[in-house]
């Protein structure tokens, strides 16, 4: 199995829309700068940029992921250096497991800050 490097499949779907980097970048609200260091695979993508990535080209994230190495960022608001790992998508499979169990964190998350609110509102 070859595998594609995710900046190699963005810079292939981002010409087969006919986008250039300067649009692409103005759409997700990043610089042309950003978008060219994406595809050559210079930088981290967050997941968020990755799901608005997918909007814009019009492809389902999992098909954005599948057979690619992704190194996944998510910043909180409170640490914006906070690095939680990387996917290796090998197989779709995984990467829906990984992703199912990484929503299941943030719905823990969701639920205890909803908690802390309803106390704080006592």
């Amino acid at each position: 199995m070859q595998h594609i490097r995710l900046g190699q499949k963005l810079r292939k779907l981002r010409f087969e829309k006919g986008y250039s980097q300067e649009y692409i970048a103005q759409c997700l609200n990043l610089s042309q700068k950003t978008i060219s260091n994406m595809e050559n695979d210079k930088t981290t993508i967050t997941l968020n940029t990755l799901k608005k990535i997918s909007n814009e080209l019009d492809v389902d994230l999992l098909e954005l992921l599948s057979e690619s190495k992704v190194v996944v960022q998510h910043n909180n608001s409170h640490d914006t250096s906070t690095f939680n790992g990387v996917v290796n998508n090998i197989a779709p499979e995984e990467l829906i497991l990984q992703l199912k169990e990484r929503i299941e964190d943030l719905k823990n998350q969701l639920k205890l800050k909803d908690e802390l609110i309803v106390l704080l509102k006592k």
